[in-house]
């Protein structure tokens, strides 16, 4: 009888243990899938509404992007001779180029860059070296801005253009090197030594109020892993919601004739002052 008790006892707790290790395992295959599902978000988000440069509507960057992208294919068909792309990253611009030559220089080595030059050193070309320099969304992240444009200044033919856009009104990004913004007249106080050709205020309140609101949404989830869960799990409601914001965004602009609220600059500019150092 007693063996039979003990025996009775020991399959009770044989049972338990098995029954929670069979939850644990359950628990366990549960969280890696969920796991998988918020790694997996940046892939389907970017199947579904596109990659720098090309954003569609609904995408939270649109009114970052569009206007931008849409000015640029502008201006730099126009340019000709060889091209310096100062913080090239993938060359998402190099596309819309006609040029004889292209460098790609960044500060860290990946397939899409030609050269590196770590941030504060000389940047690895002769004096007056290019007809053209492309720097987009790049100076807020540069810590040692003056030697950055005294630089940039250098490897700059005399003539030469040099194409720049900054934000003005966008979140921190990039942190946490993220240091400055810029407005019209900041930009053009930078670039002593240079005649403005043009200059294109993208976005206006509509717009900036939008991508602030979509911004802040698409962050405020990603905060925690439930929140990063959601925003996954929310993407049939967050792409019409970013449709409608953007599309409501573009209509108030039509309406904003102030110039204070845009999210974003670019200049183009001519240098008329030949470098000083060689």
């Amino acid at each position: 009888m007693r063996i039979c008790r003990r025996y009775a006892f020991e399959k009770t707790v044989f049972a338990k243990f098995s029954h929670r290790v069979g939850q644990d395992n359950m628990l366990g295959r549960i969280k890696t899938f969920l796991f998988r599902l918020i790694e997996s978000y940046s892939k389907w988000y970017d199947r579904l509404c596109g990659i720098p440069p090309h954003l569609r509507p609904w995408h939270f960057q649109w009114h970052a992007q569009a206007p931008l992208d849409s000015d640029l294919r502008e201006v730099l068909s126009t340019l000709r001779g060889s091209v310096l792309d100062v913080g090239c990253g993938s060359q998402p611009y190099r596309q819309y180029l006609i040029v004889d030559s292209y460098v790609g220089l960044d500060i860290s080595p990946s397939p899409n860059v030609d050269v590196t030059a770590a941030p504060g050193d000389p940047f690895p070309f002769e004096s007056e070296s290019f007809d053209a320099i492309l720097c987009t969304q790049v100076i807020e992240h540069v810590e040692d801005l003056p030697s950055f444009l005294a630089e940039t200044d250098r490897v700059l033919a005399h003539n030469g253009t040099l194409i720049l856009s900054a934000p003005f009104i966008y979140p921190v990004h990039g942190a946490p090197h993220d240091y400055r913004r810029f407005s019209e007249h900041g930009l053009r106080s930078i670039m002593p030594g240079y005649t403005i050709l043009t200059t294109r205020r993208q976005g206006g309140i509509g717009s900036t109020l939008a991508l602030l609101l979509l911004c802040w949404m698409h962050n405020q989830l990603g905060t925690t892993t439930l929140g990063q869960l959601l925003r996954f799990l929310g993407l049939p409601l967050f792409l019409p919601l970013s449709l409608f914001c953007n599309f409501a965004g573009w209509a108030l602009d039509q309406i904003d004739t102030t110039d204070t609220t845009y999210g974003n600059l670019l200049i183009v500019a001519q240098k008329t002052t030949p470098p000083t150092c060689g």
